[in-house]
Formats: structure tokens, sequence, C-alpha cells
């Protein structure tokens, strides 16, 4: 509705809530600008002086030496792309079989997953710490991926399993008239159907495996395999911090930015809305 449509009693209120809005927006703005002036601005001028610790090593003023963040993020992004696109693989193929195959025991899988996706995760730490050393893969990248897969795929799945409940069978049964296979079908049509869905998963798969911290702070030990997230944690000491604040606060910006950029890539097709109809529905 246009704004000079309103009424003077409406036009009163969207102002008041506008007015509302502002005075609790104006606190965020202003941590967000005291955050990017620390980390930008130095001695008055702009300077990417605090950044320095991307590409090398950073020498502070009381002669503390921090290591360059690279190989951190080496590590972050290999976990983040590795378990974003793991989970999106395996929960997109089983939240398929779940929504369209008819086997014994699937009732009970889909309640399992419900189950699981409620359960507090770490409450399961110290026997997941047990297994993966049973299994030999405790304190590696690789055990922590297994974990935060085994964690995801639940919610993940049943996340999914939706979007295909909602694709009206006569669609993948004109696939299946056309010549094409169950796999082919899938591959070449319904996959395109649930993009929204997929999309969303990965995004939250990757939000999740991009800023997690207490599987590597719990399975990794004495800093084997530094991430971002422990990398800035071992910047305190004894709740001292060991950078300055514009030094963390480019640290942070760091950090940002890969989540930006995902975002910035995703939120088309996240924001797509409901699938083409068909012949008739499910």
């Amino acid at each position: 509705m246009a704004y000079q449509n309103l009424t003077h009693s409406e036009r009163k209120k969207q102002n008041i809530a506008i007015a509302v809005m502002f005075v609790f927006i104006m606190p965020i703005v202003f941590m967000f600008i005291i955050f990017f002036s620390l980390a930008f601005i130095k001695d008055g001028s702009l300077t990417l002086e605090n950044f320095s610790f991307v590409w090398g090593e950073m020498k502070l003023r009381d002669q503390t030496t921090i290591k360059s963040m690279l190989p951190a993020l080496k590590n972050s992004m290999i976990f983040t792309f590795g378990v974003t696109s793991s989970e999106v693989v395996i929960s997109m193929l089983a939240g398929y079989a779940l929504s369209r195959l008819r086997f014994f025991g699937r009732k009970t899988i889909q309640t399992s997953l419900l189950v699981l996706r409620m359960f507090p995760t770490l409450l399961l730490l110290i026997a997941v710490l047990y297994v993966l050393m049973a299994l030999h893969i405790v304190n590696t990248l690789k055990g922590v991926v297994l974990v935060a897969l085994a964690f995801r795929l639940p919610g993940s799945t049943f996340i999914i399993k939706n979007f295909f409940d909602a694709i009206p069978r006569d669609i993948e049964n004109s696939t299946l008239v056309d010549g094409c296979t169950r796999f082919s079908g899938f591959r070449q049509v319904i996959i395109y159907l649930v993009k929204p869905g997929i999309v969303s998963i990965a995004v939250f798969s990757f939000l999740s495996a991009w800023s997690n911290f207490i599987l590597f702070n719990t399975l990794l030990f004495g800093n084997k395999t530094p991430v971002v997230a422990t990398y800035i944690r071992a910047l305190t000491r004894n709740e001292q911090m060991i950078a300055p604040y514009s030094v963390i606060a480019a640290m942070g910006i760091v950090y940002m930015i890969p989540v930006i950029i995902f975002f910035v890539i995703t939120q088309k097709q996240l924001m797509e809305g409901n699938i083409g109809g068909g012949k008739g529905t499910a």
C-alpha cells in the first residue's frame, strides 16, 4: 500500500514503528562502525596493516609474534567444503529414497531422523571420542569431518525429504514414460525442482562447518590442525587478549568474508519459490 493512501492514524503507526526500529538498529550499526574503524583505521588514516597476519607472520608492539593465518584458512576451507559437499550429496540421495521408495523400516528411519536431530550433540562427544580412538582416526581432520557429517545428516535428510515429497509424482512418471531411468530422471529433472532445498541445506551446512569450534577444540589435541576458530581462540591467554582489538577486528572481518561470498552466490537460488505443477498431485 502506497504511503499517500494511508490514513492519518495508519501513517502515525507506521512512523512510530520506523522510529522504534531505528532505535533498536542504531546500537548494532554503531558496533559495526567501531568494528570496521578498528580494523581499517590507524592514526587517522586508512591502512591494511592490521591484516598483515593473513599473508605472513605479524609482530606486535610487545614483540609477540602471530603466525600466518593461511594454514588455518586452508584447513577451514578443506573442512567446510568437504562437509558441505558430502552432506548435500548424501542427504539428497537419502531424502529421495525415503520420499519415493517403499521398503521395510522406512517409518522407523524417518522417526529416528527426528530423534537424532533433537538429541543434544554435545552429550555424545565423549562417546564419539572413544569411537574415533577405536577407528584410529582420533586427532585427525578426517575424524572431525566424519563426526560433523554424522551430527548434521539427520536434520538435512529430513529437510530435503520434505522437498521431494512436494514434487507431484506425475512429473517423475513422465520422465519414465519419456525413456529416462529412475537415476537419469532424478539427475536431469527432479534435482532441479528441489534446488531451493539443496541450496538451503548447503547454506546451513556451510555456516555450521565454517563456524565450528567445539569439535576442533574437543577432538583435536595440541592445535595440530588449526582452523580459523581455534586460531583466533589461541590469541587469548588466561582470558587476556594477546593481540590488540584492532587485529582481532581484522581477523573477524577475514572470518566473515567467505560466509558473505557464499551467501551472495546462493541467495538467488535460496529465495526461489515453489516448484511448478504437473498433471496432478502426489
